[in-house]
Formats: structure tokens, C-alpha cells, sequence
């Protein structure tokens, strides 16, 4: 999978890597998301917690912020679009979650493994943070001293090696909604907790309107 250029393609997020494949179809349909308004709420949260770590990694450490990739495979017929929260000789992906996981979530993995992939890096970090309104007062407790690995409270960072299996996984992934698209018919669903957070959640469920 390369960074030929080629128009045509059928475009995926890197952010929905292994993620419920009828909620990428029906972004690819491009029915409207209709965000539930709590999520909103997190996501304005999540968009201020990756500004003001995301300064820190850039004034600090020299990092670059939001670097935009595209892998494409003409064979395969599509192509893989992302923005790396921070990028240097690795990738760094910052997650603001209300609670912290124990360990990474498998969609993060896939979507940090893309990156990796892309910038020929074997290894890189997922930072998972609590999510508040005032981000700097999470963020003034991290201890930067053994970067790129940091510590603190209501703070969790994870070392991830490149995964060769898990990269075919997410390709094949992609192309089984590709096929889907192709013919018009939504995949299989989910249905599940992630069900909540959804901005297609109408179409699934149209009786809970």
C-alpha cells in the first residue's frame, strides 16, 4: 500500500479502522450525522484536551501537529486518509476519554498501526487522557521527564509496536465495507454499547426517534 497518486478512490478514515463497518457505510452514502448532544459535549472537551497537549509536544519537543497522510492501493481500490495528532521520528495519538482504559482499545491500535505503517516507524505511543473542562489542570500534573513515556494522574500512555497482522486485519476490514458500498447493501452492525455515540444511530434505530 502506497502514496501513488490516484484519483477515483473510495476513501476511509484512519480514525475508523476497525470500527462498526455500517456506520463507515453510511458516511460513505453520506447520510447526515445527527451527533447525540452529550457527545457533543465530549467532543468540544476532546478537541481542547489535544490543543493544549498537543502545544506541548510541539514547543517541548519539537513535534508536528496534524500531519495529514494518505496509504493508497489501486489494487484494493481505495485509500486510507488520517491527521497524526503529533508526529517526529514516531506517532503520538491523544485520546480524551471520560474513564481510562486498562489497556488501549482495538480501534486505537489499528488507527496508531496506520500511522505507524505510513511513517515507516516501528514503533509508536497512544496517550489516553481524562477528559475535563479545564484540560491544563489534568495536563499540569503529567510528568514530562521520561518522555516520550509520561506519567500522572488521570493519564495513561501505552509504547506500541508496528503489527503487520493487525494492518492486513484493517485492510480487509475496509474492503468487506467496500463491497458493501458497492452494491448498496448496509453491513451488519454492531449493536452495541458504542451504539450510544453514534451520529447514525437514527437509521439503525429509527423508533427511538
Amino acid at each position: 500500500m502506497g502514496n501513488e497518486e490516484n484519483d477515483g478512490l473510495l476513501e476511509f478514515y484512519a480514525s475508523e479502522a476497525l470500527t462498526c463497518p455500517r456506520r463507515i457505510y453510511f458516511r460513505l452514502k453520506g447520510y447526515p450525522e445527527r451527533w447525540p448532544e452529550f457527545v457533543r459535549v465530549r467532543l468540544n472537551q476532546g478537541v481542547n484536551t489535544h490543543n493544549v497537549l498537543g502545544e506541548i509536544l510541539a514547543k517541548r519537543f519539537g513535534f508536528e501537529l496534524e500531519k495529514h497522510m494518505i496509504l493508497r492501493s489501486t489494487r484494493l481500490g481505495f485509500e486510507i486518509h488520517g491527521r497524526v495528532d503529533a508526529i517526529r521520528d514516531f506517532p503520538i495519538e491523544i485520546k480524551g476519554k471520560t474513564s481510562l482504559p486498562r489497556v488501549p482499545y482495538d480501534y486505537h491500535l489499528a488507527q496508531l498501526n496506520i500511522y505507524l505503517r505510513w511513517a515507516e516507524a516501528e514503533y509508536g505511543y497512544l496517550y489516553y487522557i481524562k477528559l475535563h473542562n479545564e484540560p491544563m489542570k489534568v495536563i499540569s500534573r503529567i510528568d514530562f521527564s521520561r518522555f516520550p513515556i509520561v506519567k500522572g494522574p488521570n493519564f495513561k500512555a501505552f509504547e506500541v509496536p508496528y503489527d503487520g497482522k493487525l494492518f492486513r486485519e484493517t485492510l480487509r476490514h475496509f474492503y468487506n465495507v467496500k463491497m458493501h458500498y458497492e452494491k448498496g447493501k448496509p453491513p451488519k452492525g454492531w449493536n452495541d454499547y458504542a451504539c450510544r455515540f453514534c451520529p447514525y444511530r437514527y437509521l439503525c434505530h429509527p423508533d427511538e426517534e
